[in-house]
């Protein structure tokens, strides 16, 4: 059934657009602010609009009104949308050249003329039958492609741009290879490799013994594992590193601990006698990065597990029982076989998830160098090289690509567990009883364990310098949070909260839609959409700074140092979340109600926001809020764009990690992780329970 707004409703949408822009070109600037829109004097604002200081751009207003006659003509269908078509990609290329053969960087105005260029088009594909004329739905493809095409693609192609030219701009077809075979490079693969399998293989086996002891134990320690869903999305991803830095680093308690006892004239050694024990730094290096990952990570594999567990049919254990099988025998031949999807699924995550990480690299890597904060070094500082950096992401690129690819493609839709609908009967099969008593001490353990890093975040934050003087103090959460709004940790914790509550709904409205396209809609462009999605998914955080900063720091697009790169930013990380959040929600919704509403003459947007939006009100809400979550501790992307006057809270901290300011780090840190718990909990008591856990 062909859908349309009307006659009027498209006469008056192609009016309105076609004014917003000629609007836009008179009152905005056609050229990038050097300092940005606010910070601009009236003498440089008034040389950057268009009509002024650049004459050929006056076609701009000319092809934007010649629009509105023929969107009011009387002619058929076809004829006027291929002469919108025409119309918007003719006006499209004008401006397009109208940057890159100057080298001038687009202002405001241009990108909100291309805003209307793209709606302008979207009406005259819809015109031409595109999705049976929707112009919603004409408008949400034109406008995702277009999201994709510039904020995924683009910045992709240009690691692979940086990486085949030199820095005066010939033609190098060798350089990746150089690069790549240099001394050193072929080290820090190896052991981006060793470190990323160790821990999916350590994670994968924690997270199936935290999740069989959550589901099937009988011990009340089991409703402690709760705990790990919230840990992993409130915390910040270098604090835990940070923590065993407290514990376990040369000035830790815990070498202050050996040192009493086992130091030279600790309490065990004799006066005059030489301890068997001298201060370390053994927690940096493999292990430290080891430890920090496995305990960062370990609650992600749990979810995944845990998920596959508790929807195993009950019956087939006890079918095995009843057949003599011990529960050793049951849980051998019967559970863990039928865990196999989610087993390898948790392994993959856990390998990318190693691979991508930066934080946790560069608090404890010491001399292990890893990919990612490799290329960070490459662009750090005055070094600058950007085709080793490319090099680099294109490397940690292809493993993340090539581990997701395998994830989507064996494992996305294999299953040994069928969901028909029908109660099925059948107790859960508890843990053998000695393997549950081994794991409730080691659950205990690692609870402990747990507790005292994250006890120590808080305390380290109140004591004057840890491993040194243990004085109490509020030193430093008054350096962070009592000299002024203008200084301290204030600027970047505001530019935090609010980039992030920009972000998060962004993030939530446009994953929805993209899933709504992708699950509800086949057209031409399809496969575009589907593989930036694969694309969204599978580029590391790393990768995708240092992406955008060699596609955004020059013309034609010149963002870096703005606010709107970094909201960019954290919209295209967190959006996965969002996508699958999506499409999960909409897999269980019939299309028959969708198609009814169709049926009444009730267009797409309505249908949309009358009929969906009310069904996948959960999916928004929890998309939004672990989108929030996401905004407010990422790291490994918005490293390469703040600026001193963008500057965010992770930003901030690693900051003074780096200068030693340990007291002040730990400090923000724990203030961090309460504003998360906060915002979680106030989440969960809106909603009724938890739902942010419900997205991992």
């Amino acid at each position: 059934m062909q859908v349309s707004f009307g006659e009027r409703s498209f006469r008056v949408g192609i009016f309105t657009w076609a004014v917003i822009g000629v609007i836009s070109y008179w009152i905005l600037p056609w050229f990038a602010l050097e300092y940005g829109l606010f910070d601009a004097t009236m003498d440089e604002y008034w040389d950057t609009l268009g009509w002024k200081s650049h004459p050929v751009s006056m076609l701009t207003p000319v092809f934007l009104l010649l629009f509105i006659p023929i969107g009011w003509a009387n002619w058929s269908r076809e004829i006027q949308g291929r002469l919108l078509v025409s119309l918007a990609l003719v006006a499209t290329l004008l401006l397009a050249v109208d940057f890159i053969i100057p080298g001038r960087s687009m202002g405001l105005g241009t990108g909100v003329i291309l805003i209307v260029l793209a709606a302008l088009f979207s009406y005259g594909i819809a015109r031409l039958g595109f999705l049976q004329g929707d112009i919603f739905i004409s408008g949400a493809v034109t406008v995702v492609i277009f999201i994709i095409l510039v904020f995924v693609f683009y910045p992709v192609l240009q690691i692979f741009y940086k990486v085949a030219v030199t820095k005066e701009g010939d033609f190098a077809p060798f350089q990746f290879f150089n690069i790549i075979t240099s001394f050193g490079i072929g080290r820090v693969v190896l052991n981006t490799l060793l470190l990323a399998i160790s821990v999916g293989v350590a994670t994968t086996l924690l997270g199936l013994l935290f999740a069989l002891y959550s589901v099937r134990a009988t011990s009340p320690l089991r409703h402690l594992m709760r705990v790990f869903y919230i840990l992993p999305i409130i915390t910040p991803p270098f604090v835990v590193g940070m923590s065993l830095i407290l514990l376990f680093g040369r000035a830790g308690i815990l070498n202050d601990v050996l040192m009493y006892f086992f130091g030279s004239g600790g309490l065990f050694i004799p006066e005059g006698v030489e301890g068997i024990f001298e201060r370390s730094g053994y927690i940096y290096g493999f292990r430290g990065i080891f430890l920090a990952q496995v305990l960062s990570l370990t609650p992600v594999s749990y979810m995944v597990i845990v998920g596959m567990l508790t929807a195993i049919n009950p019956a087939m254990e006890e079918a095995s029982l009843t057949m003599r099988g011990s529960r050793w025998i049951t849980l051998k031949k019967v559970t863990l076989p039928l865990l196999a999807p989610g087993l390898a699924n948790a392994f993959l995550l856990g390998v990318i998830s190693s691979a991508a990480d930066f934080g946790n690299p560069l608090v404890l890597g010491g001399e292990y160098d890893v990919l990612s904060t490799e290329i960070y070094f490459s662009i750090a500082g005055a070094q600058l090289d950007f085709a080793k950096a490319a090099a680099l992401g294109i490397l940690l690129l292809v493993l993340s690509l090539t581990i997701f690819l395998i994830q989507k493609k064996y494992l996305g839709k294999k299953s040994f567990v069928t969901v028909t609908g029908v109660q099925t009967a059948g107790n859960v099969t508890p843990l053998p009883a000695r393997l549950q008593r081994y794991l409730s001490v080691f659950v205990c353990c690692w609870l402990l364990l747990i507790g005292i890093l994250y006890v120590s975040i808080f305390l380290g934050g109140f004591v004057k310098q840890w491993g040194a003087d243990y004085t109490l103090t509020f030193m430093h959460h008054k350096e962070l949070w009592t000299n002024g709004f203008s200084s301290g940790g204030w600027p970047s914790f505001m530019n935090s909260l609010i980039f992030s509550f920009i972000a998060a709904p962004l993030t939530a409205i446009l994953g929805i839609l993209i899933a709504y396209i992708l699950t509800r809609k086949r057209f031409v462009g399809h496969g575009v959409i589907d593989f930036g999605t694969v694309l969204i998914f599978a580029v590391p955080g790393t990768v995708t700074g240092i992406a955008y900063i060699m596609a955004f720091n020059t013309a034609p697009i010149e963002l870096t140092g703005t606010a709107i790169i970094l909201v960019i930013t954290m919209i295209i990380r967190a959006m996965p979340v969002g996508i699958r959040g999506g499409m999960s929600a909409l897999s269980q919704i019939s299309p028959s109600l969708e198609e009814a509403s169709l049926l009444q003459r009730a267009g797409s947007f309505k249908t949309l926001r009358s009929v969906l939006l009310p069904l996948l009100r959960s999916t928004i809400i929890s998309s939004t809020a672990y989108s929030f979550i996401r905004s407010m501790t990422t790291v490994s992307a918005v490293i390469f764009l703040a600026s001193a006057g963008t500057n965010v809270a992770t930003t901030y901290i690693l900051s003074r990690v780096e200068s030693g300011d340990n007291g002040v780090a730990v400090a923000y840190g724990s203030v961090l992780i309460l504003t998360m718990l906060a915002f979680t909990l106030l989440v969960q008591a809106v909603t009724g329970r938890s739902r942010i856990e419900k997205q991992m």
